[in-house]
This record gives structure tokens, sequence and C-alpha cells, in this order.
């Protein structure tokens, strides 16, 4: 580990991500910005996650080798209490970032003082590094604070966040163990101004076997989706399109919730959860983006 202190801390948990992991730590080894150091939690990998870790002989990558996995949110806590630069980015194991993303976003940060956060524009990729879709979201500060009502503009993997400021929030909350990331991001749009740089400076892969997958895991995804979009409609300051967004997005998470308990059994929550979202809202809940295709695509269907 080097002895000088360096301005920007990458996080990387690893977990089972060999196939990929190589080409993610080559992306950060080959920035075009060097004063940084990776920190990377080994997760308690059972493929040669490991032993590629152990072939880096760079004094900046920092390894840290859980003896089993923690979870995705402590791990990037953990990650987050180690790091020692001013600036923290986060790069994911399956994921890449361009050659000049550390040095647009340090360089962002620094010319935008009354930012906490910034992202940029990410491409999507399959398991083969395929491009399979685009992310843009608005680079005007009024049009993606916005977005926060309603979705996560900033992929975790093209994220830069000044560290100090999420000390202040209490970084990743533990009680979100899937959405972590959107979690903390709401905490410092609570306090700060956000930024989003117009370019595609990473690449986020999309794999068919992610967390979602298991009924289990659905139940924490919508859970975390409800309490997010909740979150947002009270503390985010947001137009009026954002919070009618909101409100339509929290009827459609909530039944998506409701339908995950449903799954595993757990029907008086269900029912409970569809009770009040209906009382609190029913003509978000009757006639929301998912019902409307609905009802006009089988109307579409009687009518030919």
């Amino acid at each position: 580990m080097s002895d000088t202190v360096p301005r920007v801390s990458v996080l990387m948990t690893v977990y089972n991500a060999a196939p990929w992991l190589r080409e993610a730590i080559n992306s950060i080894v080959c920035q075009t910005y060097s004063d940084w150091e990776l920190i990377v939690i080994e997760n308690g990998s059972s493929d040669a996650s490991p032993e590629i870790l152990a072939s880096y002989n760079d004094r900046r990558i920092r390894v840290i080798r859980a003896s089993e996995n923690m979870g995705r949110t402590p791990a990037l806590r953990y990650a987050f209490e180690l790091g020692r630069g001013e600036y923290t980015a986060v790069l994911d194991a399956d994921d890449i970032a361009e050659p000049t993303r550390i040095a647009k976003q340090v360089a962002f940060l620094d010319a935008n003082t009354e930012v906490s956060l910034v992202g940029t524009w990410a491409r999507r990729i399959d398991g083969d590094g395929r491009e399979v879709g685009l992310w843009a979201p608005p680079t005007d500060p009024a049009q993606l604070q916005d977005a926060f009502g309603f979705e996560n503009p900033i992929v975790h993997s093209a994220a830069m966040y000044r560290a100090a400021m999420a000390r202040e929030v209490g970084g990743y909350p533990l009680e979100f163990p899937y959405a972590q990331d959107s979690a903390l991001w709401l905490r410092l749009v609570e306090r700060s101004r956000v930024g989003m740089i117009g370019e595609y400076l990473s690449c986020h892969r999309t794999l068919p076997n992610g967390m979602t997958r298991s009924k289990d895991a659905r139940v924490i995804v919508s859970r975390d989706s409800v309490a997010l979009l909740e979150y947002a409609s009270t503390h985010i300051a947001l137009s009026p399109l954002s919070r009618r967004r909101n409100r339509e997005e929290r009827a459609i998470a909530q039944c998506r919730y409701a339908i995950a308990l449903l799954n595993i059994g757990r029907f008086r929550e269900a029912l409970r959860l569809v009770v009040r979202a209906f009382a609190a809202n029913p003509r978000a809940v009757v006639w929301n983006r998912v019902s409307r295709a609905a009802i006009l695509g089988y109307a579409s269907g009687r009518t030919e």
C-alpha cells in the first residue's frame, strides 16, 4: 500500500466475478488519472476471483479477503470505511470504466464545489460485452433532481461522490441490502446538488442471473423500491410532474411488493399493503402505466 494519501478511492466488491474481473480492474489501472487507490473486498468467492486478484502487483490496489460472504451492503460499507480519498468512486466487479472517467469526474467535482455526487452516462452491455442499451439521464440539474422522484438516474459504477459528505449522511444504509446505492444518493440529493456528465464513461453489465430471480430476493427488491420512493416523496424537492410520476411509481412498486409477498405465502401482509396503497391513492393503484398498458392492450385485442 502506498504511503501517500490518494485523491480518489475506488470501491469494488467481488463475489464470483472471475469471467469479468480482470477487465474491470484493468479499466481502473489504465485510467488517464493515476492518483487513486482501488479497495477490493473479496467477498468469499468460490471461483478464480482470489487468484486473479493475487496476480496484480500494484501498490495502489488493496485487497481485503473476507472469510465468508458478508453481503453486498456490509462489504461496501467496509470498503468505504477503508477509503482515504477525498472523492469516492465505485466500479462493480463486472463493469468497465472508460479511460478518462476518473479524470473527468474529478475535474467536475473540483469545478463544482456545491455538488456532492456526479454520475455519467453509461452503456449497458451483456455478459459477452455486447452493447444492449444506453443510459443517458438528464444533465440539467433541475431535471436530474426531479428524476430521483421516480427512478435512480445514477448507475452505481458511474458514480463519484465526496467522501466527507457521504460520511455525514451515514454512508451506505444497512437496511437496504439491494438498493443501497439509491438510498445513499437520496440522502446526498437531500443535502446538496448532484451532477451528470453527458458522456458514456462507464459500461454497466446486465446479467440474467441477478439476485432478483429468487422469490425471497424479489421481496427485498420490491420492499427497497417502495421505501426509496416514499423517502423521495417526503425528503426531495420535486416538481409537480415528478410528484405525479412518484405517486404512479409508488403504486406500481406497492403492487409488485404485494405480489412478491403472495409468492412466498405472506397473504395477510400482501392484502394489508394493497389496502393501504388503495386507501392512500386509489387512482394511482388502478390507473398507472402498467394497468393502462394491460387494459389498452386488452381493448385493442378485443376490437381487432
